[in-house]
C-alpha cells in the first residue's frame, strides 16, 4: 500500500508531482503532505511547497531571508505577498510554477547557509 506521501504525491499534476519525488530522493531534503500543503524542508528547514487547494507554490519568509535570497526569489517570478498583517511569503502560481519552485530551491540551497 502507498504512504500517504505517495498517494497524495500521486493526486498532484505531473510536473508538480516530479517536483516532490525528486525533492524526495535527495539526502538534503524532506518533503511531506500535509492537510493543505506539499511542504519541503532541507536540513530541518522549512523551503516552501504547494498549496493544493489554490495551486499557488510558495517560499518561506524564514528561508529566503536566512539565504539573504529576496532578489533570488524575485527573478525565480516569486512575489512577495501579504496574506494578512502578520503572514506574508514568497508566492507563484501558473504554468511554469513547479519548475521556478525547483530552481529556485536548488539556487537558494548554494547560497549561504
Amino acid at each position: 500500500m502507498p504512504s500517504s506521501f505517495e498517494q497524495a504525491v500521486s493526486a498532484l499534476p505531473a510536473p508538480a508531482a516530479a517536483v516532490f519525488r525528486e525533492l524526495d530522493m535527495h539526502p538534503d531534503f524532506d518533503c511531506a503532505a500535509l492537510r493543505m500543503q506539499m511542504t519541503v524542508r532541507r536540513r530541518g528547514e522549512k523551503v516552501g511547497g504547494l498549496n493544493r487547494r489554490t495551486g499557488e507554490w510558495y517560499l518561506s519568509k524564514v528561508y529566503v531571508a536566512n539565504h539573504d535570497a529576496a532578489k533570488l526569489a524575485e527573478r525565480h517570478g516569486f512575489a512577495l505577498l501579504l496574506k494578512r498583517p502578520d503572514h506574508f511569503y514568497w508566492g507563484r502560481s501558473g504554468p511554469d510554477a513547479s519548475d521556478a519552485f525547483l530552481s529556485a530551491v536548488r539556487d537558494i540551497a548554494r547560497c549561504r547557509p
